[in-house]
């Protein structure tokens, strides 16, 4: 993954600040998700995690280094969980395959964050914005490299084009964005299956082991 933005901190034990950084990260989605990123407040955060608003800047600045923390904190999470599925596993087609559905689950499972990266990352400040689009960058690559990593085990992927990592990686958002329709349409396990096996048929790799 990219790397991140570095933001300042007053205490200088790093591994507390990750620590930290972490739980303000966790407690500020649950307060954007229920107010909203612009109607809730450092006090809100501060108060969800615990903290004194003191105690709180000791870690992040301004409210637009939680929001990017919850961004760092989320993305973060479902690439490391896709990562997981993968460690064990040398060959590539499976490499490819297990990865689309952990990320398809990891989408339907965290629903209510994905949502709220999606709706609050206009409000992040330039330089935030430009680290949350390279790390979000990183993952699409990584696919990508997945993807070309199976081609030249053999898989044919006829239908991996230019864009195959892009719309691999976007396409099971909508688990997340259309959750309101798809929870009666096809709930759970059902919606991971018939995403995870229609990007495969668009790559072209369904009939393949």
């Amino acid at each position: 993954m990219a790397s991140p933005r570095k933001i300042a901190a007053q205490v200088k034990d790093a591994d507390l600040v990750t620590e930290r950084r972490a739980h303000i990260a966790k407690a500020a989605a649950r307060v954007f998700r229920e107010r909203g990123f612009h109607n809730a407040t450092i006090r809100d955060v501060a108060v969800e995690a615990g903290l004194s608003q003191g105690s709180l800047y000791n870690y992040v600045r301004s409210k637009d280094d939680i929001l990017y923390l919850v961004h760092q904190d989320l993305t973060s999470g479902y690439a490391r969980e896709v990562e997981a599925a993968i460690a064990g596993l040398t060959e590539p087609r499976a490499r490819l395959r297990a990865a689309l559905t952990a990320f398809v689950r990891a989408m339907r499972e965290r629903h209510g964050d994905i949502a709220l990266i999606y709706q609050e990352t206009h409000a992040l400040e330039p330089d935030s914005k430009r680290a949350v689009l390279a790390q979000t960058q990183s993952f699409i690559d990584f696919f990508a490299r997945l993807i070309e990593e199976a081609r030249g085990a053999g898989m044919r992927l006829p239908g991996a084009g230019p864009l195959a990592a892009d719309i691999t990686t976007f396409l099971p958002v909508m688990l997340a964005l259309r959750r309101w329709r798809l929870r009666d349409l096809a709930p759970g396990e059902a919606a991971e299956a018939e995403v995870v096996g229609f990007l495969l048929r668009g790559l072209g790799a369904d009939d393949e082991a």
